[in-house]
């Protein structure tokens, strides 16, 4: 990245937006993981990332969202259970 930065400005502001870019997503993942409940965290990730429990292992998922393997279940399982609201 350095010798990028050296040969070109417009790679230095490319790298200054990206670590920015990664700043925000860490602190809002922060922020998540000591405020929001993991129904709260895993309800926001299907919204953000419709369809990923199709595509990513849920060992992954419950990792990404800082609970263990059987609460992911759990949370699963009583989201099944509860009506689904139109809209």
């Amino acid at each position: 990245m350095q010798q990028l930065y050296a040969r070109a400005h417009g790679w230095e502001r490319f790298g200054r937006l990206l670590a920015e870019q990664y700043l925000v997503f860490q602190q809002a993942r922060g922020e998540a993981l000591l405020f929001q409940s993991a129904e709260q965290r895993y309800l926001a990730l299907l919204q953000q990332f419709p369809g990923i429990t199709q595509r990513v292992p849920l060992g992954y998922i419950a990792s990404y969202l800082g609970i263990q393997a059987p609460s992911l279940s759990r949370i699963r399982a009583q989201l099944s259970k509860q009506p689904r609201t139109p809209g």
